[in-house]
């Protein structure tokens, strides 16, 4: 078989992990009653979970277990959570040496969670290696082990991340306090409970940062490079979900919001395989820079990357599977599947940019640095760190437009007045 055959067969390889057993029905919780091989179980939530009684819930359900269980609670996971609380969940679970973890919380309980899960389970564990970009999330240097002797459950009780079906774990390092995106798929938990009663209580703020964060994974993984014919369904039904389902769920609809939950694991899914691109890497650096919400970063991020990204590229995007520049196309074929109008590539890809600032507006998303109370002298003051970290995140290697330096700060400096109609 000579090079260019291979090549071409490469180029048109389908490839995607599939998730863990995924349970999507309210009650689903009670699958903790009969599940298979739970003698100990360490449960990973943080303090707001323990005050709203979700973690009671948890300890509810597994004392009605016909088999006894022992149980131990770590509920000290801050947002944003950091290697020294990583660290510290860790050494209780060798204590305690646990059969199963039970992550119930938001994306940082169950990023928590699998980094504690991680570093339980494999003594040589490395931070330093494990956050090292990778071109390919199944090709990379640093190596991480297989963690057999534990099973990890994930009960999301925010509509946003998708944490509970990815292979990704955004840690904060706690000397030099840069959040990195863990990624692999031995972090990629063995059960999903997506548990619509969680996330009834939601307040309306959460539900909009959140929301749009399910809609920027949806997008990101339908323009990356290693976006397929697989993954590309899975986004743009979550894609549709959001504008279908957001508003009504801000308002307090809770059948919306039970949608909305279905629809951040769905795209969850999605950038499990297709990963994703500078939105989340410039919302990583934002988030932690100028502590804001990582959806609100996010929102704001959106409307010039997709303007970034559909425009003529300087530099090509490396992958096999992005046989040419497309993410205009791509763009447009998300506006053109919700009923957008325009006609031409350029229109569509306003259309949608423009549906996004709308949604966001009726959601009470203010789109602009500025009016989350961040000022120009401190936004000039960090833009070229923020850059420059932005460009080594993991998630920049699968953008559709190879981004330079110089772009990212562009972005961040635009981020400030926020994104002008364009005619």
């Amino acid at each position: 078989m000579n090079i260019k055959t291979l090549a071409k067969r490469r180029d048109n390889m389908q490839w995607m992990k599939l998730p863990p057993k995924i349970y999507f029905e309210k009650n689903a919780v009670r699958y903790l009653e009969k599940m298979e091989g739970l003698n100990r179980v360490f449960i990973v939530g943080d303090r707001g979970m323990e005050k709203l009684g979700y973690i009671k819930v948890v300890e509810d359900v597994l004392g009605q277990r016909v088999d006894p269980i022992q149980m131990q609670t770590f509920v000290d996971v801050e947002p944003d959570p950091s290697t020294d609380t990583v660290y510290k969940g860790a050494e209780m679970m060798k204590d305690f040496k646990p059969d199963t973890i039970i992550a119930i919380g938001g994306g940082s309980v169950m990023d928590a969670a699998k980094g504690m899960w991680l570093f339980y389970e494999a003594e040589d564990a490395d931070f330093f290696g494990a956050k090292q970009k990778f071109l390919d999330i199944r090709k990379r240097t640093y190596k991480f082990p297989k963690l057999r002797k534990t099973q990890l459950v994930c009960i999301p009780t925010t509509s946003g991340t998708g944490s509970e079906v990815t292979p990704f774990a955004v840690i904060t390092d706690s000397k030099t306090h840069i959040k990195y995106p863990l990624a692999d798929y031995a972090l990629t938990p063995n059960v999903a409970l997506v548990d619509s009663q969680f996330i009834e209580s939601v307040p309306p703020v959460v539900v909009a940062d959140t929301g749009l964060d399910v809609l920027c994974h949806a997008t990101e993984s339908f323009v990356s490079t290693m976006a397929t014919d697989y993954t590309r369904g899975l986004s743009l039904q979550a894609i549709k979900s959001v504008f279908d389902n957001l508003e009504d769920s801000y308002k307090g609809d809770l059948v919306a919001k039970a949608k909305m939950h279905d629809a951040s694991t769905i795209a969850g899914m999605a950038f499990a395989n297709a990963l994703l691109g500078i939105n989340h890497s410039i919302a990583h650096k934002l988030g932690q820079e100028f502590h804001l919400p990582h959806g609100r970063c996010i929102a704001i991020t959106m409307p010039h990357v997709i303007r970034f990204n559909a425009s003529q590229p300087k530099k090509r995007a490396i992958w096999s599977k992005y046989n040419y520049f497309r993410a205009d196309e791509d763009y447009a074929e998300i506006a053109r599947y919700l009923g957008l109008k325009g006609n031409t590539t350029a229109e569509l890809v306003e259309a949608y940019v423009q549906a996004i600032i709308d949604l966001a507006d009726r959601v009470g998303i203010k789109m602009s640095l500025k009016d989350q109370g961040i000022s120009k002298q401190a936004v000039d003051a960090a833009v070229d760190n923020l850059a420059e970290l932005a460009y080594t995140d993991n998630c920049t290697v699968t953008n559709p437009q190879e981004p330079l330096i110089s772009d990212l700060k562009q972005i961040i400096l635009d981020e400030y007045n926020g994104p002008q109609k364009q005619h």
